[in-house]
Formats: C-alpha cells, structure tokens, sequence
C-alpha cells in the first residue's frame, strides 16, 4: 500500500489535518534532544507564550536544565543547582545570567534564585507519531522516549500490519503505554488509545525545551515582543 515511510507519513498527516481544531499544528521531523519525532501534534493555548529571547534561550537543553530545578516559592542555592545539573561553576554562573537578563529567573539575593513571579510555562500539549512500514518494535522504543515531553505517544503503521498486531501483539503497546494506529488510503483508525502521560515541568528539561523549539519553528512568540 505505501512505498516508503515518507509515503505513510504524508497520508497521515493529509488525513490527519482535515480534522485539526484552529488552535492545533502539525509538525514533521520535530527536534528534539533525543533525536526527530517523525511527527507532533501540538494542542495550543496561546495565553502564556515564550517571548523570542526566552525561547530562544530555552530551546538549549542546557538552559532547560537549569530550569527545570527552580520553582516558583522554594529557593535554589547555587550549590545546590549546581550538585543538581553536574555544571562546572562558570557553565551554571553564566545560564543563569541568561535566565535572569531574560526575566525567566529572579536572584533574590546573592546565590539564591526562584522562578521570576511574571514568569509563567505556556501551555502546550505535545502529541508524537512514530511511522513505521515493517518495525514495529523499534518504533514502540522511539515512542516510548516520545513520553518524556507528549501526553500521548502513537505507533503509524500500515492499516494490515497493525490490525495483525492488535490481534497478536496488543500487549506490547499496553506494556509500554504507547497507543496504535492504522493507516489505509483513505482513513486512520485508533487501534489502541494509551493513557494520557501526566508531564510536570520540574525536573523535565525535555519538555521544556521542546517547547521552546516549537515556539521557535513556528514564529509563535508573546505578543509584548513583536
């Protein structure tokens, strides 16, 4: 039915936008730290962008980091960010410079950081796509990494393969909490729907990151920076 992986994730995807809501995009080969996502469905809601300097700064795992340490209420001492990251003092001193001249964080005295008061993550949901013509096993690892930063993570095979592993392999999907489906010409079908990932921003550069890089690849900023 499909002569190439391209081929199957181009019939998703044409399939798939005919029935996106107005606050919901499609991307291909997204990039994140572990490497592309074949395809993310992103869910949007616009009240909290990054401005363009924040994601840019953000979309660094290395920044994320950081970040992903520091709350809102309880303070981080240098120390402790810096036992928490493994960053050499020069690498976290100057992040946090960044984060600072970028009002993500806030030094409240010497060595003592929070998250910035007007500082709030936007809220995005992340779904993924792994589409696989024959490797079904090593598309069920990728999407299983696809967890660290997606509510939901799929397997796209072929409509016949994937019939034959809901009949004989569902239980691989159900193990790894990654959802199932099917592709034909005309139509896409859920095969196996996974429970929602629940993702907290703390302690989860990945996330935050891919966020960032979303905002980036598709020019979505505040509006306080146009």
């Amino acid at each position: 039915m499909f002569t190439s992986e391209l081929c199957l994730q181009n019939k998703f995807i044409q399939l798939k936008e005919a029935d996106l809501n107005e606050n919901e995009k499609i991307l291909t080969e997204f990039n994140a730290r572990f490497g592309n996502v074949d395809i993310v469905q992103v869910i949007i809601n616009d009240s909290n962008l990054l401005s363009y300097d924040q994601a840019n700064l953000l979309s660094s795992y290395q920044c994320a980091k950081v970040l992903a340490f520091l709350h809102k209420k309880a303070i981080r001492t240098f120390t402790y960010l810096q036992k928490s990251t493994d960053y050499g003092e020069k690498t976290l001193s100057t992040i946090l410079s960044k984060l600072i001249k970028t009002n993500i964080v806030t030094e409240i005295n010497s060595n003592r950081y929070i998250i910035s008061e007007e500082f709030e993550f936007p809220i995005l949901q992340f779904i993924s796509y792994e589409a696989k013509l024959q490797k079904w096993k090593k598309a069920i690892l990728q999407a299983s990494i696809n967890k660290k930063f997606s509510s939901y993570s799929y397997v796209v095979l072929p409509i016949e393969l994937a019939y034959k592993l809901k009949q004989n392999k569902l239980d691989y999907f159900q193990t790894y909490n990654v959802g199932l489906i099917g592709v034909s010409d005309n139509k896409i079908e859920y095969l196996f729907n996974p429970k929602k990932e629940t993702l907290k921003f703390t302690i989860n550069p990945s996330l935050i990151s891919s966020i960032a890089k979303y905002q980036l690849e598709t020019s979505t900023f505040s509006i306080s920076t146009q």
